[in-house]
């Protein structure tokens, strides 16, 4: 009976760390569901710039409003809070989910954002862009269009979500370093950059070369 009992013990205990084993590799592999189905940094809804934890003005309304930012008014929300507007590094592109508040805390309505551009539309840019600078590589504005056509190809992978996260990343990475190889300024290529390895930082996983 004892030895029945340890062998039981045994095999749930095994079950239980193959569990644990699995929902970790599955949640090392994934990327933060949020920052992709949004495109804003774990730090627009966290008081924390890693994410979890604590959630700041914007977190609270997200939550509360099925996790979208429908009808959303920054500055109405956080006047609401008793806090000041958060920091936000790319104020100009909104939460995905985002739509124009209405009533009478309804603020302007803004410019239309412009279509993306596709990941083959880019790419035929950047190949345009790259044959021009290789014509005149002592040329510094056809070498600034060359590493702006390459960030651009960058953020084209960076939001093609027909791109397995696994593969979309890491490829971006490596377009926005090459893109920064050419031009130290470009600011697609600064800032798109950070934000993923921000991610995974948070993530505690290594970022890809």
């Amino acid at each position: 009976m004892l030895r029945n009992t340890r062998i039981l013990m045994g095999m749930t205990a095994a079950v239980a760390t193959t569990a644990l084993m699995s929902g970790n590799a599955t949640r090392s592999e994934a990327f933060p569901p949020f920052v992709a189905k949004e495109g804003k940094p774990c730090a627009y809804c966290h008081v924390k710039a890693e994410g979890g934890g604590k959630r700041n003005y914007r977190g609270m309304y997200y939550d509360a409003h099925g996790k979208t930012f429908a009808e959303f008014d920054d500055a109405a929300e956080a006047k609401k809070a008793g806090v000041e507007v958060g920091s936000d590094p790319d104020p100009n592109v909104k939460p995905k989910s985002w739509t124009a508040p209405k009533g009478a805390e309804a603020t302007a309505k803004p410019a239309a954002e412009p279509k993306a551009m596709t990941v083959a539309d880019a790419q035929a840019k950047a190949k345009t862009a790259q044959a021009t600078y290789q014509k005149s590589p002592n040329d510094a504005k056809a070498k600034k269009a060359y590493a702006a056509s390459v960030a651009d190809l960058g953020r084209a992978t960076m939001l093609d979500q027909s791109i397995p996260p696994k593969k979309r990343y890491p490829d971006a990475l490596k377009f926005y370093r090459q893109a920064l190889t050419l031009d130290p300024t470009n600011k697609v290529a600064l800032e798109d950059k950070k934000k993923i390895e921000d991610v995974y930082k948070s993530m505690g996983k290594p970022i890809p070369q």
